[in-house]
């Protein structure tokens, strides 16, 4: 059950207020097979935001906006391989979880926008936000009965932003945007590995403390812990040149100073008890401080009959960061190197046959350096924090939509990509020539939408729709038995609106054909025994009905 609304009241000449809330709830697909024990990958949430517009005079408004959310959900369930050791007797969406707590995450939030027209040309704006929040799940690792690997996740967080910017809109050849950035992020986390707790050191049950300090790692708790702060200030300017009535040109720079600072970092082994047996990481600080210049420049040329070709060229920049998942040495706390990219595209943007078809395409190039992405070790299922020094993503896309009446109408779009890494070793071996993750080199989505009725009487239409994804990897080691195979997805809805736009009603169903297929995947085969995989929603149908007063 999902339901969502939203009310609009009007205070005056001067001001406005909004509320709007969502709610929704749905039991669990995942089917526990395990006597007493709840269904998993549930949901169970709300949310609620107010905002209060304010224009006390001509060229300055204001909008307010508050909010916050929750969430306490059964678990998301974890679909154990190899099948003939961990999945007997099971169905593709059944599971044996004998970790069921609920999820909990919540929010709070509050942002101000300011915009004043300090004269005909030129506003100030101003976005001023904070937020935190708080989560925390126990996650039945290894989607079975036993407890050979459960990992309870605690972490609460919050942030500061202001963003300050001049914009120009002087009406002629030149317009700019001038602004200075400041985010402050704060963050508290606690994980822990929790590993065989229910064998002792001679594999039987009844697990003691001391089983953990005579059988590390089976029968012990790995728990670590952190505070950290991340800062950011920047500096940017965005303009554009009309250099004749058909070429524009586009630019932008941007200064970036960052800095981190991780402290009171510890890591201890504890008996399953909660008695420390040994400590792992001793309690350890890092920081580090980066400046960085990035920046766009490009080209855009307007054809005689409108459409757009386009050429454009920058350069991204991605802050260090931290390795929050080091449990068993201190050689794995680390810092990874900012990541830099270069990205080119070119492309047109189109419209012909009186407007009725419209056709956009691009196609790029980027230029990794120093990559950052999280490794898990298959033998101990530590998490490190890696750079590849070198990688490169190639593609195109395409997007075209047809007007073919005013009854029907059709849309596609097309994804070619090509990924490679040009240099870069994960645990011990090289991976040039890999594939990046979750990069599949075909993806494509296409769709019809058919009115049979628009009269009086209101408005029925028909609506279908198709994606496609090519196989893809998870992880750049590329081990194939880790690899997702092609798939595609259909979906549909039947939609009806009465004439005076008040009432509207909708049947939908999604992945109709109740395509079984992975989202994610983790090789911990060597050390656990199994491949941690998280896996797709099943078939979902439902009607909508909605009201407007």
């Amino acid at each position: 059950m999902d339901a969502n609304g939203a009310i609009n009241v009007p205070m005056g000449d001067k001001a406005a207020a909004r509320v709007a809330f969502s709610f929704a709830r749905a039991d669990g697909w995942f089917k526990n097979q395990l006597p007493g024990e709840p269904d998993l990958a549930g949901v169970r949430e709300y949310a609620v935001r107010a905002s209060v517009l304010l224009e006390p005079s001509d060229g300055v408004r204001f909008v307010l906006r508050g909010s916050t959310s929750y969430q306490n959900p059964r678990n998301y369930g974890i679909f154990a391989q190899p099948a003939d050791v961990h999945r007997v007797g099971l169905g593709k969406r059944e599971i044996e979880a004998n970790v069921t707590d609920r999820r909990r995450a919540r929010t709070y939030s509050l942002a101000l926008t300011g915009n004043i027209d300090v004269s005909d040309t030129l506003t100030v704006t101003s976005i001023t936000s904070w937020d935190k929040g708080k989560l925390s799940f126990y996650e039945d690792t290894d989607g079975t009965a036993t407890e050979l690997l459960e990992i309870p996740y605690y972490d609460k967080a919050n942030q500061f932003a202001q963003d300050l910017r001049l914009t120009s809109d002087t009406g002629g050849p030149f317009d700019f945007i001038l602004g200075a950035y400041y985010n402050r992020e704060k963050v508290f986390n606690s994980t822990t590995f929790e590993i065989a707790k229910d064998v002792d050191s001679d594999g039987l049950p009844g697990v003691t403390d001391a089983d953990c300090a005579i059988g590390l790692p089976l029968g012990c708790l790995f728990a670590n812990s952190f505070d950290q702060v991340k800062k950011s200030f920047a500096l940017y300017t965005d303009m554009n040149y009309d250099i004749s009535e058909s070429i524009t040109l586009r630019g932008g720079l941007r200064y970036t100073h960052d800095t981190g600072r991780q402290t009171d970092f510890e890591s201890n082994a504890l008996g399953p008890n909660g008695v420390l047996v040994v400590n792992l990481i001793p309690p350890s600080n890092l920081k580090y401080s980066t400046d960085n210049i990035s920046g766009k420049i490009g080209l855009d040329y307007k054809l005689a009959d409108g459409n757009l070709l386009y050429a454009h060229f920058s350069r991204g920049y991605r802050a260090s960061s931290f390795n929050a998942q080091a449990f068993f040495d201190p050689s794995e706390l680390s810092i990874a190197k900012p990541e830099k990219v270069n990205a080119y595209e070119i492309g047109a943007k189109t419209q012909f046959a009186g407007r009725t078809v419209t056709l956009n395409l691009a196609a790029f190039y980027y230029d990794y350096r120093n990559q950052q992405f999280i490794n898990v070790d298959p033998v101990t299922a530590a998490q490190t924090l890696l750079n590849i020094n070198k990688s490169r993503i190639m593609g195109g896309e395409a997007e075209l939509s047809v007007r073919a009446s005013d009854m029907v109408s059709f849309r596609a779009g097309l994804g070619l990509l090509d990924s490679k890494i040009k240099k870069g070793t994960v645990s011990g071996v090289d991976v040039s020539g890999n594939e990046l993750s979750n990069a599949p080199s075909l993806t494509f989505n296409g769709g019809v939408d058919l009115t049979v009725m628009d009269s009086d009487a209101g408005k029925l239409s028909l609506h279908g729709d198709v994606s496609y994804s090519s196989s893809q990897y998870f992880e750049v080691l590329n081990v194939p038995r880790l690899q997702q195979g092609s798939y595609a997805i259909l979906g549909a809805h039947i939609d009806y609106e009465t004439a005076d736009g008040r009432w509207n009603a909708s049947i939908w169903g999604k992945n109709l054909g109740n395509k079984f297929y992975f989202t994610s995947r983790v090789d911990l085969l060597a050390g656990f025994g199994f491949d941690y995989n998280h896996i797709s929603a099943p078939r979902t149908y439902g009607v909508t009905v909605g009201y407007k007063f």
